[in-house]
């Protein structure tokens, strides 16, 4: 600007400061900005005037005049402003700063650079970089502020002042604040220059993962291929990130890193080898040379990758390699070569990919599916050859590979797999075939109406179901009767599919009288979602007949927290059989709050629907019924009385005493005898005396009950009143019910008692199995004695109550032995049996060789058993072995001594054999003990004048 002379100057400026006073903004704006055109030391005392313009901008003018003039106190005049309200005051302020190296500029910028507004701080940040020597230190400081935003901005700062920062840079980087080091080592990579490569590889070896990622982003800047082998080394380090950003530069460097990268193809990380394969793969043809001969590499995890990407890359040249891979030992391998196949898309090996169905390994048949799949409609003619192979592993997966191409006009071909010998088969063929929707619809539903098999129609309905068509509806409809149980699954499971579309027509089959089809449309209700079942089955709750609202109460105890909303709406209705239904559906699936809602209902006009909410308040289960079930009791309706007594007692609050001690005086037997019964279950002491009176009533036939009632209180008084009263007793059955409340009370003093009535003597069976049956419940070991006597006995029952109250009273290990006793005792009688029958058999056939053999055996099983040889003996006199008949007379007259028939046969033998004392004295026993009237005393008389006369002669 061509220099004014002073008077001019002076003119001008005179002019500008009377408009600086005008009270219009625009006019003291322009004179402001003519002032600072004119950049002369003379204009500074009148633009300082307006920097406190009540105008902002005003105030933002002066500054940039100001800063356009350049006064040497520069940031003496406009410093204040700093902290001017206005963000645009304050941006100016740092721009002009920005031309001051004074200390005083560079702290003021210093502070603004921390300023809310980011344009003001990024300001001041450029304006700081344009004095490196008075604010360089200072900006590498604030690489250590918590704010990142801070940091961001000192690290821009430092890197506009170029090379000029290195050194600082440098030593930033020894610094123990890992922030510092981290920004520091990013400028330096801002910087791009390459002679820092050294130096930033250092960083990778940083304890910080952050510092260490850092090195390697301004290493990539820097883009030095040198460093490729120093980087090789980072990928030893376990964070993943610093592994990404390796294989990125590394990518970034072309083929100075092909051989870095081949090595990392066996890397300990998979992440690893992924990022160099997939970093090898992007290089193209220049990494082909390598990657071949990796195929030949001895190690697995080379050869994998190799395989993989060659595949990726269509490498022709490997072709033929990678398929002999196909039969590899190793499944990785295998698997590798078969994913490279399907990129290879050769019509030839689809035959080579279709025996890996075989392969033992699963995920390498997963990927052959995969592999032959990738082919499209080139491999659906061998995929249906495959369907015919004798091998399930071939047939399945040709299946889900078909069921993946989804090829048209095969129907025919996969309907004849819903009779394949495997399961797993049919239930794929239907997947597969309900994948095709409408497409398969006609020949699926044409099955199932001329299918005689159910098996195959099971598996057709269940496609059917998946493809939801409204033309199956009839067909699965009717499957809800079936026969098979099967097939009505299926068809449930088929319907619920359809959701709401569907839901009138299974309600209108709620009409049915067939048990089968109710119970299937009520689960197929349950199969559908909530949402839509509930409300519609709450509109229809007790607007029909009892049926119907049964079937609507099974079906809704299915969605039992959906379903209470709706059925406490209910509970308002007008109508009564809507209230009543309502009320025993929560009375069937309501929760314990609930009961406040029924509450009022027990007032209801409608008598059925109070009995329903004083049964339904039992089921609740809420204390605070009780007194308005109590309430109940007393009213005429006995059907109303019953329910809310038996409701009291499943609810068993003690307030419920005192209402039930009164019903007990009540005229109703059926109400006497719930009475009886809750009490007895609440053990209520205070009901003893009524029960005790009530016992001594003898009327209605409530004595048992009574009892039962009394054991359970277990008053101090219960078993001495019970036995004064069991000892009068002469009915049976009231005489056990005696016993088992004695075992209830468990009173030691009965004992005996008991253990008389559970002998063997004791004529009335039923008592006995009570008393054997008291002893077990009591623990009683003083009756074990007795009840061991009990299983030697005939009668089963008698043994097995003996059984089981042995193994109350005997400790684990005893009872064990003792049942383990018993088992071959019972093995040995069995054995014993059949060689006894077997004998007497083969005796009365007059095979004497084996019936001797089997009489033998069972002596020897059982040789305490006098008749076995009482049939010896008879068996030796019919074969004339008198001597051996003898003996075998003599043991079991000694076994039986009593038994007169044994020694009468025993003399016979000693006359026959001429033994005549012995014959005389055998005879004269029976004489004696049968008495000579008797047929067997006549007969031996007889014999002894036969021997005398034989003897005299």
């Amino acid at each position: 600007m061509p220099k004014n002379t002073d008077s001019n100057v002076h003119k001008e400026i005179e002019d500008l400061v009377t408009d600086l006073r005008s009270t219009l903004v625009t006019k003291r704006l322009k004179a402001v900005k003519e002032l600072g055109k004119l950049k002369t030391d003379l204009a500074v005392e009148p633009l300082v005037y307006t920097l406190n313009d009540r105008s902002k901008e005003v105030r933002c003018a002066a500054v940039e005049a100001i800063g356009l003039i350049n006064p040497a106190n520069l940031a003496d005049l406009i410093v204040y402003l700093a902290k001017d309200k206005s963000a645009d005051v304050r941006l100016r302020v740092a721009h002009a700063l920005g031309s001051n190296t004074t200390d005083l500029s560079v702290d003021t910028l210093m502070i603004l650079v921390r300023d809310q507004k980011d344009e003001v701080a990024n300001m001041a940040a450029k304006s700081l970089s344009k004095n490196p020597t008075g604010s360089l230190a200072l900006l590498i400081r604030l690489f250590a502020d918590n704010s990142w935003k801070l940091r961001s901005r000192a690290a821009a700062a430092v890197t506009r002042m170029g090379k000029v920062a290195t050194e600082a840079l440098k030593v930033a980087l020894e610094d123990s604040d890992s922030n510092i080091r981290f920004w520091a080592i990013t400028c330096l990579g801002h910087l791009r220059d390459r002679s820092n490569s050294k130096l930033l590889v250092t960083g990778l070896n940083d304890k910080d993962p952050g510092v260490r990622i850092a090195a390697l982003r301004a290493l990539r800047e820097l883009g030095d291929p040198n460093i490729a082998s120093m980087l090789f080394e980072a990928l030893s380090q376990p964070s993943d990130r610093v592994r990404d950003l390796v294989y990125e530069i590394l990518k970034d460097f072309g083929t100075h890193s092909i051989p870095y990268l081949m090595d990392s193809l066996s890397n300990e990380f998979w992440m690893g080898r992924s990022l160099a394969a997939q970093a090898l793969t992007d290089m193209g043809a220049d990494a082909v040379a390598p990657l071949v001969s990796a195929l030949e590499s001895q190690d697995k995890e080379r050869r994998y990758w190799a395989i993989k990407i060659l595949g990726k890359m269509r490498e022709k040249t490997a072709y033929a390699a990678i398929k002999k891979f196909l039969s590899d030992p190793d499944p990785e391998i295998r698997m590798a070569a078969l994913e490279s196949m399907g990129y290879y898309l050769d019509t030839e090996s689809i035959p080579n990919l279709i025996e890996r169905f075989m392969d033992p390994a699963w995920v390498v048949r997963k990927h052959a599916a995969r592999a032959v799949t990738a082919f499209a409609h080139k491999a659906v003619p061998f995929l249906i050859k495959s369907l015919k192979s004798e091998e399930e592993d071939v047939r399945y997966w040709a299946l889900r590979s078909l069921g993946d191409l989804k090829p048209i006009g095969i129907f025919p071909v996969l309907v004849k797999l819903f009779t394949d010998r495997s399961w797993t088969i049919r239930k794929t063929t239907s997947d597969v075939l309900s994948e095709y929707g409408e497409d398969a619809l006609m020949e699926l539903t044409a099955l199932a109406a001329d299918s005689i098999e159910s098996e195959t129609k099971y598996w057709v309905l269940r496609s059917l179901g998946k493809i939801k068509s409204k033309i199956s509806l009839p067909l699965l409809f009717r499957a809800l009767d079936d026969e098979s149980e099967s097939i009505m699954d299926a068809a449930q499971k088929a319907l619920s599919n359809y959701g709401e579309e569907i839901i009138d027509d299974l309600f209108a089959l709620f009409k049915s009288e067939k048990r089968r089809l109710l119970e299937s449309v009520c689960n197929t209700f349950q199969r559908m979602d909530a949402k839509i079942v509930v409300p519609k089955l709450c509109r229809n709750l007790g607007k029909f007949d009892e049926q119907i609202s049964y079937w609507i109460r099974r079906t809704l105890c299915g969605f039992k927290k959906d379903s209470r909303e709706e059925i406490l709406k209910l509970l308002q209705s007008k109508s009564e059989e809507i209230r009543r239904q309502a009320v025993i559906c929560l009375g069937q699936f309501g929760f314990e709050e609930d009961a406040k809602h029924v509450l009022p209902l027990l007032k209801d006009e409608s008598w059925p629907t109070r009995i329903a909410a004083a049964e339904a308040l039992g089921e609740l289960g809420d204390p605070i019924s009780v007194s308005h079930l109590t309430e109940s009791l007393e009213d005429e309706d006995e059907d109303l009385a019953m329910a809310s007594m038996i409701s009291l007692g499943k609810i068993g609050d003690e307030r419920a005493v005192p209402g039930l001690i009164s019903t007990l005086h009540h005229e109703s037997w059926a109400l006497k005898f719930q009475a009886i019964r809750i009490l007895g279950e609440m053990r209520v002491n205070r009901a003893f005396i009524d029960l005790l009176r009530l016992l001594d009533e003898d009327t209605l036939d409530l004595k048992t009950h009574i009892i039962g009632a009394l054991s359970r209180i277990s008053h101090a008084k219960c078993y001495d009143e019970l036995k004064k009263r069991f000892e009068k007793e002469k009915d049976s059955e009231v005489k056990m019910a005696y016993i088992e409340a004695f075992a209830e009370i468990g009173n030691k003093d009965i004992l005996s008692l008991i253990v008389k009535v559970a002998r063997e003597g004791n004529e009335n069976r039923e008592e006995r199995r009570a008393a054997i049956r008291a002893l077990g419940k009591m623990h009683a070991i003083e009756g074990k004695n007795v009840l061991l006597a009990a299983l030697r006995e005939k009668d089963a029952v008698i043994n097995r109550e003996a059984l089981s109250a042995l193994e109350l009273i005997l400790d684990r290990d005893e009872f064990n032995r003792t049942e383990k006793a018993i088992t071959e005792a019972r093995k040995k009688q069995e054995a014993f049996t059949v060689a006894f029958n077997t004998g007497m058999s083969n005796m009365r056939t007059n095979n004497y060789t084996e019936a001797e053999k089997h009489l033998k055996e069972a002596v020897k099983i059982n040789p305490r058993a006098s008749y076995v040889y009482s049939a010896l003996g008879n068996l030796y006199y019919k074969t004339g072995r008198l001597i051996d008949s003898t003996k075998a007379y003599v043991m079991a007259t000694g076994l039986s001594p009593q038994d007169v028939t044994l020694k009468l046969n025993l003399g016979m033998v000693y006359y026959r054999r001429r033994a005549y004392k012995e014959a005389v004295g055998m005879f004269e026993s029976v004489l004696s003990v049968a008495g000579p009237k008797s047929q067997q005393g006549d007969y031996s008389a007889k014999m002894i004048n036969k021997i005398k006369s034989e003897i005299k002669k």
